[in-house]
């Protein structure tokens, strides 16, 4: 077990953390008792941003479920934030900003005033602070850095700094994350609470008094950067069993007549817990999901209870809150040098019972999953553009405040993971995709800008996202005449094929002078799509690469059908005795099943198959569900000769076509650039039948040769560091393999899984377009989870079958894997590719489509009102270095710039990097920057000079002026204006249908 003691020295470094609030700010921590064991009871209310109803109901209370879940948020704050004002020793904790920001929204200035007063004072504090408590899981670092920073930017701007977040309250997500609780502590926070881990791994650190204990949250920081105390409750974050005083609780009431009896029972549950820690404090909760609709019932019955032990011996029972908490704690260790254990790893897989391991919500609503990847895509993009933007003279971003909000809601841990009502997710879907399309016109008058020659000229390209591409539906690119704008979102030049639904079978392609000509291919669509009632799927499809796109830049294609015969269309053909594709650098073959074979990636070759597989949910007992991946033995091959095998070889790609069975098509691509060191697997499976047992669907990549991984093998954490993995092993407990051999070793792959031989130094990558579940289940076998149809509920609350469908039939979903391999050298590295890959997927250039057959938009008119390309920076960055964030921030701009590497990857890239800002931008000059905590709402420090100078994994945020004049802040929707939180509305049954749009995703 990797364990160590912390000494008075090191814990000075994990709570040095420089405070993010005022000295006016007050804490409104209680007197501790030195003679007496401290109870901290801190009153919460844990409110899912959406789960059994969606985000709109659980605020206004409507759509009743279950008496549990009856109660609005709108009354619990207004019941709370007046109990709390009629005593000044009560104390309640804030966590849901989309919540509090809805409600702050209807409040008089009195009310507001008031809510500032007890936050100044301490009496209600703010905690975690994002937009929801997001996921750890399948949410990806981007994503949760943007929903805290948000989160905070809304609270700095209602409540005042005496409301920045010191505490992470991370409590119902299901497993936790190192880089998660690395993000935490790049926040400034001073501790973590944590509420979810496996059942052994909670009895043994009660055994052993651990429930305090210091989280080395990344290997590649300094020890005080990378330290966070961290804590968790001794039992659920729920009231006490007969202590629950809510609107649907049913236990008595603490009164004079049976204060001294109710105390003694309370006392009993103390006795236990005082047992599970080292110091003389005890983190108790007292709440519920959605609590404290009745807060004068709640606060009053509390009141008794630590008036009921105000003379104990033993106990000393206060109101807190966790930052009380963690600053007693951190007293009392650092004054009696007490040591407490260090974790190294995460709190992966999560099992709440026997055989009930939380994995199968990795791979939950496979589509959803990528639908949330589009929009974070869509927001970077949109974020930089209006940056550019502004610095013309335009405050164009306001647009993309809702879907800052949509992309925050997402991440909830009930919302990305897929463990919501089929209603919720609905709505979630309808969020997001009605915040995509609100920034669409605006985002296309900026790029129309940016590219026009003529800045006084007002001409508006009409650009769409093509969200539907995948099932080859896009209005636009079927016209006679269309424009391509492309927008890349990363700080270095990339080369992208785009792929477009279309008709024709011969088009003219005019993009930027140093493109040269376009070459291109035309292609038979995956699939017909016949099943589609609202939309009309092109029967081909056009593939064309676009060059070195410039970072953080635009390129403009204009694309028109030509009646002439092609031979550029690459119709799919019986494969006959073709077995080879691509070239001796990359390339693969297949076997007389029509299977993979071997891949050659940078002329090694290496044997490797590639298979569907299944495994049926177990039905009874615990049933596998929306939660819990339980399978009912081992996987099941699909088949084990295709049904259909054809080809296609063009000019940019070679594509073999195969269809496994009803349920399962797929395409293999290599492309023919010699960078593109990787396979591509376009996967679409669905209308999955099921009778009695669910049907969980995986792909497989074996080598069919020596290799030995010793039952090892990595995923990333969050997108972000590298987590090693060992089959049937926990560091901190001991498991039994033999309960549940399969689930028990899934993991979440958030973009990347690795298997490595170290003998041969091969290393093998498969990477995801979505979050999903995989596992390496034996030597040189990778397994990714695609898509999942159950048949009955896991019973952890939904109450509700995972069973998705659209069209009257099962759902399909539609993706992508890529697979890539190297050795291991001392001055290369596999990992140089796959971070650059997994980077290239993530923020993908931007395709927008606009419809060029009007008369002011003939090639030549085009040509002569814009320009076809716009550079934003003067150069690329170097490999290692990224521009996380660019934005308009208040004021000023937010910039946020990233190093990729972890240490020791790579001989030249894992070591420091410099990224020179002046005249870095080619729209503006810095002429003012300072430095901000991560989530940019610390106070800014002054930085000297524009260099920086960026360690391996670090990320350092700033704000900047330019030598442009700055537009005001932008308007977030507080009270007066129009709240973009206020539009993300209920579900409809129009909604209904319009999110059936997205589920092939």
């Amino acid at each position: 077990m990797l364990k160590g003691f912390v000494f008075l020295v090191n814990f000075y470094f994990v709570f040095a953390t420089p405070s993010l609030r005022a000295s006016t700010c007050t804490s409104g921590c209680d007197k501790l008792s030195e003679e007496k064991i401290n109870v901290h009871i801190v009153p919460h209310s844990h409110d899912d941003v959406g789960r059994l109803k969606t985000y709109d109901e659980y605020y206004t209370g409507t759509g009743k479920f279950d008496s549990a879940e009856d109660a609005g948020v709108k009354y619990i704050l207004d019941s709370t934030i007046q109990a709390l004002s009629k005593n000044k020793d009560r104390r309640f904790v804030q966590v849901e900003t989309a919540f509090f920001f809805k409600w702050w929204n209807d409040q008089n200035q009195e009310t507001r005033d008031l809510v500032k007063n007890l936050v100044n004072e301490g009496r209600l504090e703010m905690i975690n602070g994002g937009w929801s408590m997001n996921d750890e899981a399948t949410a990806h670092y981007h994503s949760i850095i943007d929903q805290f920073t948000w989160g905070f930017r809304i609270l700095e701007e209602t409540v005042g700094e005496c409301g920045r977040p010191k505490i992470g309250w991370q409590i119902d997500p299901y497993g936790h994350s190192r880089e998660h609780a690395s993000i935490v502590k790049q926040l400034g926070f001073d501790g973590l609470v944590v509420g979810r881990l496996d059942y052994r791994d909670k009895a043994k650190r009660i055994q052993e008094k651990n429930l305090d204990f210091i989280w080395n949250t990344n290997d590649n920081f300094e020890e005080e950067d990378a330290k966070i105390f961290t804590t968790m409750f001794p039992d659920f974050y729920v009231d006490e069993t007969g202590f629950c005083f809510d609107v649907y609780c049913n236990d008595q009431n603490i009164t004079d007549d049976n204060l001294e009896e109710r105390v003694k029972t309370y006392k009993v549950i103390l006795d236990k817990y005082k047992d599970y820690y080292k110091t003389s404090n005890i983190l108790i909760p007292m709440g519920q999901d959605f609590g404290y609709q009745k807060a004068d019932k709640n606060f009053d019955n509390i009141d008794k209870l630590i008036k009921g032990f105000k003379d104990d011996d033993t106990y000393n029972v206060i109101y807190s809150t966790p930052s009380c908490y963690i600053q007693a704690v951190k007293d009392e260790v650092e004054k009696n040098k007490i040591e407490l254990t260090v974790k190294t790893d995460d709190f992966f897989p999560y099992a709440s019972k026997d055989h009930s391991f939380w994995t199968g919500y990795f791979s939950s609503r496979p589509t959803a999953k990528r639908f949330e990847r589009v929009g974070n895509n869509i927001l970077q993009s949109a974020k930089q553009l209006t940056t550019f933007s502004r610095i013309k003279g335009n405050d164009d971003d306001v647009s993309i405040n809702k879907l800052r909000m949509a992309m925050g809601v997402w991440q909830h841990h009930d919302a990305i993971t897929g463990t919501e009502k089929q209603a919720v997710a609905d709505d979630y879907t309808l969020m997001l995709d009605e915040a995509i399309k609100d920034t669409e016109k605006p985002l296309s008058k900026i790029v129309s800008g940016l590219l026009v020659k003529d800045d006084s000229a007002s001409v508006d390209l009409n650009l769409v996202n093509c969200l539907r591409a995948n099932m080859s539906i896009c209005d636009n690119s079927k016209k006679d005449r269309f424009v391509v704008a492309i927008q890349n979102p990363l700080s270095k030049n990339v080369s992208h094929y785009v792929r477009l639904p279309v008709d024709n079978e011969n088009y003219k392609i005019t993009g930027p002078e140093d493109d040269g000509d376009i070459t291109f291919d035309i292609f038979d669509t995956i699939h017909p799509f016949d099943f589609v009632t609202d939309g009309e799927p092109a029967t081909k499809e056009l593939v064309f690469l676009a060059k070195d796109l410039p970072p953080l830049g635009v390129k403009l294609y204009y694309v028109e059908k030509i009646d002439d015969a092609s031979d550029k269309y690459r119709k799919f053909e019986d494969i006959a005795d073709v077995k080879s594709f691509g070239d001796d650098n990359n390339g693969f073959t297949i076997d007389d099943n029509g299977k993979l074979a071997t891949v050659t990636i940078n002329g090694k070759l290496v044997n490797l198959q590639q298979d569907f597989l299944y495994y049926k949910g177990m039905a009874s007992d615990q049933a596998s569900g929306a939660y819990i991946f339980r399978p009912d033995g081992s996987a099941i091959p699909i088949n084990e000769k295709l049904t259909t095998v054809k080809y296609a070889q063009g000019s940019l790609v070679d594509e073999v076509y195969q269809v496994f069975d009803d349920e399962i098509t797929q395409i293999i691509k290599v492309y023919k650039e010699e960078e593109d060191s990787y396979l591509e697997f376009d996967w679409l499976v669905g209308n999955l039948q099921v009778d009695s047992e669910g049907k969980e669907i995986i792909t497989r990549f074996t080598i069919i040769e020596a290799f030995e991984n010793n039952e090892i093998f990595y995923t990333d954490g969050n997108g972000r560091q590298q987590m090693k993995r060992i089959r049937n092993k926990r560091n901190d407990y001991s498991y039994d393999d033999t309960e549940e051999p399969i689930s028990s070793n899934y993991y979440p792959v958030t973009n990347r899984i690795v298997i490595r031989d170290e003998s041969t130094k091969l290393e093998l990558a498969v990477l995801t377009d979505r979050p999903q579940g995989g596992s390496s289940l034996d030597k040189g076998v990778v397994e990714l989870m695609v898509h999942r149809r159950d048949t009955k509920d896991d019973e952890i609350g939904v109450a509700e079958v995972l069973n998705e469908q659209q069209y009257n039939k099962g759902l399909y979903a539609r993706g992508q894997h890529y697979l890539t391999f190297g050795k291991l050298e001392p001055e290369t590295s596999p990992v140089t590719f796959e971070r650059d890959l997994a980077r290239r997927n993530l923020l993908a250039p931007v395709v927008l489509v606009g419809d060029a057959t009007g008369d002011g938009f003939t090639l030549e008119k085009v040509q002569a009102t814009f320009n076809f390309k716009f550079e934003a920076l003067s150069k690329s960055l170097d490999d290692n270095v990224h521009i996380l964030t660019l934005e308009p921030w208040k004021d000023s701009y937010l910039l946020r710039l990233e190093h990729i590497f972890e240490k020791n990857e790579d001989a030249t890239l894992s070591t420091d990097a410099e990224v020179d800002l002046e005249n870095l931008f080619t729209q503006f000059n810095i002429t003012e920057l300072k430095s901000v905590t991560l989530g940019a709402n610390g106070d800014p420090g002054t930085v000297e000079g524009l260099k920086v100078t960026l360690k391996p994994m670090e990320i350092k945020s700033f704000v900047f002026i330019t030598d442009k004049e700055n537009k005001g802040g932008h308007d977030i929707g507080i009270r007066g204006t129009s709240s973009s939180a206020q539009a993300l509305t209920s579900l409809t049954l129009l909604t209904l249908l319009i999110s059936v749009f997205y589920s092939v995703f």
